[in-house]
């Protein structure tokens, strides 16, 4: 299976401006994602889409290839199955080949190790066909939606789980949580559906420990803490 590597990773952020190109332990952020995407081995080609210049130039340094994304398809409301697919064409064209599957890998997810690639790929290899997805999950007991409510105009709470409102930690089904570190989506399943995201999906585990996504300044605080001390020692 010929796996294409993308690595989103545009210039704007609410959250932390200019995230994936700050430094985490002496390194961009997005060197911790293209350092693992290169040593996994089992990516065809990897792929940099990006409208910020400071990390052409990073990448520039790498055996990566750069997509120069357009301003029109890096705003906050831009949906990203836009920018994956119009990679997987450049892709195609540039190399005159065509793909099997996608992989996705944000750059805000830096703890991935390069076997979490391998066996995520190998997942879907064994179950093709049947299913098109893998996306990378964590367990989570809490928070779980039985502890969740919306709150409507005048404060009601409404529970997400009406039924298991009352239960006990341990009495509660396991959720999984999204935790954007990897997504893989079949060539076919992408062009023909425009989503990255296709049911029925396979669920790749992670361990909690590997989770952090990076939304918010505090979250680049952990990942300093973590990163800083030894990235091996995780493993």
């Amino acid at each position: 299976m010929q796996i294409l590597g993308i690595i989103p990773a545009r210039k704007g952020s609410k959250g932390v401006p200019g995230k994936n190109n700050q430094l985490i332990a002496g390194k961009p952020l997005i060197g911790y994602t293209i350092d693992k995407a290169l040593q996994c081995g089992v990516l065809e080609d990897i792929v940099i889409s990006t409208d910020d210049e400071a990390i052409w130039d990073y990448a520039a340094n790498f055996n990566v290839h750069i997509h120069k994304r357009d301003a029109s398809l890096a705003t906050d409301t831009s949906p990203v199955v836009l920018t994956i697919i119009e990679v997987l064409h450049f892709a195609e064209q540039k190399f005159g080949k065509q793909y099997d599957a996608v992989m996705i890998l944000q750059a805000t997810a830096p703890l991935r190790e390069t076997w979490h690639i391998q066996e995520a790929i190998q997942l879907l290899n064994n179950h093709t066909p049947g299913f098109e997805c893998v996306i990378s999950v964590v367990k989570t007991t809490e928070p779980h939606p039985a502890r969740m409510y919306t709150v409507d105009g005048v404060g009601c709470m409404h529970s997400l789980q009406p039924e298991n409102e009352d239960l006990n930690r341990q009495q509660l089904t396991p959720v999984y949580l999204r935790n954007g570190s990897i997504y893989i989506t079949t060539r076919n399943a992408l062009l023909s559906k425009k989503k990255v995201m296709v049911s029925p999906s396979l669920a790749y585990v992670m361990d909690k420990k590997y989770h952090l996504n990076i939304d918010e300044p505090r979250d680049m605080l952990l990942a300093q803490a973590i990163l800083g001390q030894n990235a091996n020692e995780i493993s």
